[in-house]
């Protein structure tokens, strides 16, 4: 019985292993998505306001302190 319960606990602990690295790597997956949406709608606004520098760096700013913010999260 007790090799039984001991299998059982090893088979439910490298479940727990898999799961937490499904986890981290959904987590990493997720911030590269949001990084990569950012940069596209940075690029976007740049693009729009590329004959205004003064516009640009108004209106785009947001964009930039996101993406920071996104940098400072993932410890990159």
């Amino acid at each position: 019985m007790r090799v039984i319960d001991a299998s059982l606990l090893l088979i439910a602990l490298s479940g727990c292993q898999y799961y937490a690295d499904y986890r981290l790597k959904q987590t990493q997956s997720d911030v590269q998505e949001e990084r990569a949406e950012f940069m596209r709608a940075y690029r976007e606004c740049l693009k729009k306001y590329e004959s205004d520098p003064q516009k640009s760096r108004d209106f785009c700013a947001p964009y930039t302190q996101s993406l920071r913010e996104i940098e400072i999260r993932s410890g990159r």
